[in-house]
């Protein structure tokens, strides 16, 4: 779509109009990353600038055509001077959002303080192996041990032996949770086993009950993320591409907005597709006994099967559509219904869209307070390791919201 004088202009307006409507329309990021402040005041759109030119993740957003009033708003916020004709704008203040900080000083001294126990109450019914009988030597450390040790190496971010080190500070004088400090090599022998995973995600499930009742009717947003591993990828084998680079695993999530808790989760390699996890993520949030009235994702998620898949579990999906997309139904009515909707409606589909932003939310807090790398060097291992991590995290939204 070319850039005519006439969608400019509207768009300058546009954009003003949201400067003026908007307490703190704009938040600083970085040199070329800003945060807009949605009009309708539900939270913000993320705008970079590259050197392609301007891009933003509101569903308005298409690359080539006319800038959305988002990228409009920056604009004239970093140069009012440029626009005066239009009306004289005042460079905001750019202090972010309130915080209830009493809360939250709280919430986060009180996670070390209570991870342990939450974790050992969370890892009270799992069931230990059978030992076949007449089986010698040393009794095996016992499984509910073995994952509290794993686990917690995770959350403290260490490696092995230093995990240990800080476990012998903590139970050093016998008492509490542990009577023994368990070999540091137990946390890495849990992860290279096959059958770990399934328990895992088990406790991740667990770990999102206690919020069920806060959650329910509510929306879910779903999102993928990619975790660096240590493992490097060998020479010229990718199109002839002669750089090194990280192999990464991708977590595919479904989290509650409300409270920000990871309700399933599915793990692959870094070729996993997106599309293809909606449903599966959406069946495991329905048979964990949450009843979400909608559910939010990004456009590669778009399809038809999706929209079905949403409304046959009694849920609204908020898709945005793609440029090229058209109204045609094909067997999906929910289809056409929220193509229209999205294209008659686009303030309301989007102040609905725009909680997908929660789950980003959710990535950022898990990569920056647990590590956004993968120490493990075993595929089974990475999986079980970035579970456990997931797992962790979880434990510290049960923490805030307690």
């Amino acid at each position: 779509m070319p850039l005519t004088y006439a969608s400019q202009q509207d768009g300058r307006l546009r954009g003003l109009e949201l400067l003026s409507a908007v307490e703190t329309p704009v938040i600083p990021v970085s040199r070329d990353t800003w945060r807009v402040a949605s009009q309708l005041g539900h939270g913000y759109y993320t705008v970079h600038k590259t050197r392609r030119g301007w891009d933003c993740e509101c569903a308005a957003f298409e690359p080539n055509a006319a800038p959305c009033k988002h990228i409009w708003a920056i604009r004239i916020w970093l140069k009012p001077s440029l626009y005066s004709s239009l009306e004289r704008v005042r460079k905001p203040n750019t202090a972010g959002h309130s915080q209830d900080w009493p809360a939250y000083d709280a919430a986060q001294q009180a996670e070390h303080v209570m991870f342990d126990p939450l974790l050992w109450s969370l890892l009270d019914n799992v069931p230990e192996p059978i030992r076949p009988p007449g089986t010698r030597g040393r009794p095996p450390i016992p499984l509910r041990l073995q994952l509290l040790v794993a686990i917690k190496k995770v959350h403290v971010g260490e490696s092995t032996r230093r995990a240990k080190g800080l476990l012998q500070v903590e139970y050093g004088s016998g008492t509490g949770i542990l009577a023994t400090v368990p070999n540091y090599a137990v946390p890495s022998r849990l992860f290279n086993r096959d059958g770990v995973g399934p328990l895992l995600l088990e406790l991740i499930h667990r770990s999102a009950g206690p919020l069920r009742e806060l959650e329910d009717g509510g929306t879910v947003a779903i999102d993928s993320t990619g975790f660096c591993t240590t493992c490097m990828g060998a020479y010229c084998t990718e199109i002839h591409d002669p750089s090194r680079r990280h192999r990464w695993v991708k977590a595919h999530a479904a989290i509650g907005v409300k409270t920000h808790i990871v309700l399933d989760v599915r793990v692959t390699d870094e070729s996993g597709a997106d599309c293809p996890q909606f449903v599966t993520l959406l069946e495991g949030v329905k048979a964990l006994g949450f009843n979400p009235a909608s559910v939010v994702a990004d456009k590669a998620y778009l399809s038809r099967e999706n929209y079905n898949a949403a409304a046959d579990l009694g849920m609204t999906a908020y898709l945005p559509f793609k440029s090229n997309s058209t109204s045609g139904m094909r067997g999906s009515f929910v289809w056409s219904k929220m193509f229209h909707m999205f294209q008659l409606h686009r303030e309301e589909f989007d102040r609905n869209y725009h909680r997908r932003s929660n789950v980003e939310a959710v990535f950022s807090a898990i990569k920056r307070k647990l590590g956004e790398s993968l120490m493990s060097k075993n595929p089974v291992a990475r999986f079980n390791e970035l579970l456990a991590k997931i797992l962790a995290y979880n434990l510290g939204v049960i923490v805030h919201e307690i």
